[in-house]
């Protein structure tokens, strides 16, 4: 995973509490890195004695977000006690591990990066009666929850995090690029695609569809083509930063 990013100037988005890895990433292959955060994460305040851990078969965080909001909630032991543990992608995986340790045989992961993988799992096949507890942020896809319902388990949610639009006036942005405008952009999730227009001037935004971005789902293009995007648009090979990395690399050694 080589590449020369000397002449990439590459506006990472990722909200500024996650942005640290990849921007090293990047930075460390020659890219010049502008850091403008499209989300904003703000933990809610969610009653954890209103809620039994051990109560449940399953617990299933959709992202580290989730894993992070839900251990300030709970402490690592009541999280590992319960029988099975699932979640979405690598990131949140990791995140799960430096919480709890590592939950060994009772994990259950899915990659790529998607609800619909992680019902693919085996251990969620066969879940009429169990008790599951879904932990994700307000405004959640209800996918993942309306599918194990239907298998005939009895699933409740639990949002611990919410994310907001930053507050930030359209000149930051204005100054942040003055000097080099992007040659790429990442975006990792569709509210962060429409804030980063919320964000800016017409002028800028029109600038920015007619440059690269990379996303990390299908499920994102189309979002990104309502938004008038007419320029390339690459797929990571994952939502982690080793699979943004990876992606732009394979981009940058295109010729």
């Amino acid at each position: 995973m080589t590449a020369d990013l000397q002449d990439q100037v590459i506006l990472n988005t990722r909200p500024a509490h996650q942005q640290a890895g990849l921007s090293a990433m990047l930075t460390s292959a020659g890219a010049r890195v502008l850091s403008f955060p499209a989300i904003e994460i703000q933990r809610v305040a969610a009653d954890a004695h209103s809620c039994d851990l051990s109560r449940y078969d399953i617990l299933l965080f959709v992202s580290r977000n989730a894993v992070d909001g839900a251990c300030e909630l709970f402490d690592a032991a009541q999280v590992s006690a319960v029988t099975r543990l699932g979640v979405i992608g690598s990131a949140t995986r990791l995140a799960l591990i430096d919480r709890i340790g590592d939950p060994g045989a009772k994990l259950i992961a899915s990659e790529p990066y998607n609800s619909e993988a992680l019902l693919a799992a085996d251990a969620l096949q066969q879940v009429a009666g169990k008790r599951i507890l879904i932990l994700r942020g307000q405004g959640g896809r209800n996918l993942l929850g309306d599918e194990l319902a239907a298998r005939g388990a009895h699933v409740d949610y639990m949002e611990v995090y919410r994310r907001v639009l930053p507050a930030v006036d359209t000149a930051v942005f204005d100054h942040l690029v003055a000097e080099a405008f992007p040659t790429l952009v990442i975006l990792t999730s569709n509210e962060g695609m429409h804030n980063l227009f919320e964000l800016m001037d017409a002028e800028a935004a029109q600038r920015l569809r007619q440059i690269p971005w990379l996303l990390i789902s299908e499920r994102m293009r189309e979002s990104a083509l309502k938004l008038g995007h007419n320029a390339s648009i690459i797929i990571a090979s994952g939502a982690s930063d080793d699979g943004i990395m990876q992606t732009v690399c394979e981009w940058a050694d295109q010729p």
